[in-house]
């Protein structure tokens, strides 16, 4: 069922390559959830701590907003990491599965003739600019809270 061209060992370590990206991948996503969710606790934090203590009001504006700016560069920074770690499993993936038999192919691509099957990089869903979204729009919502006088 294989490729002539792999031998079984050969086989079996792209088996094991292949399982071995697929529970990377979610761990990445996990992680990138769990950066967002912390994030925002972070943003939350903030605007409590505006809320609870009493300092120079400029000066806390100042410090506050570049806590939020910092955790916004941070987890865009590691959302960015696990994002291009996971694009490089699917790369592997992808390779891997071009020595998989026509019969994995066939199922892999839920039934469509092979020549219809496209397993292209590019056409993988990335969430990097949803988690982003989520960030920018966190940040904002802290300096306006900071920065409104009316809350």
């Amino acid at each position: 069922m294989t490729d002539e061209n792999v031998s079984p060992r050969e086989h079996e370590e792209l088996k094991l390559l292949y399982s071995s990206c697929v529970s990377e991948i979610i761990s990445f996503k996990q992680q990138q959830w769990k950066v967002t969710n912390y994030a925002l606790l972070l943003y939350v934090a903030i605007i409590s701590i505006s809320k609870l203590l009493m300092f120079d009001q400029s000066l806390e504006l100042i410090f506050l907003s570049i806590a939020a700016l910092v955790v916004l560069i941070a987890a865009w920074f590691v959302i960015g990491k696990l994002s291009s770690s996971i694009q490089e499993r699917r790369k592997r993936q992808i390779q891997s599965r071009k020595k998989f038999s026509d019969v994995f192919m066939f199922a892999w691509g839920g039934g469509r003739p092979l020549d219809e099957i496209e397993d292209k990089i590019e056409n993988k869903p990335t969430l990097l600019w949803f988690f982003v979204g989520i960030l920018i729009i966190g940040f904002s919502t802290v300096l306006l809270l900071l920065h409104s006088q009316q809350w």
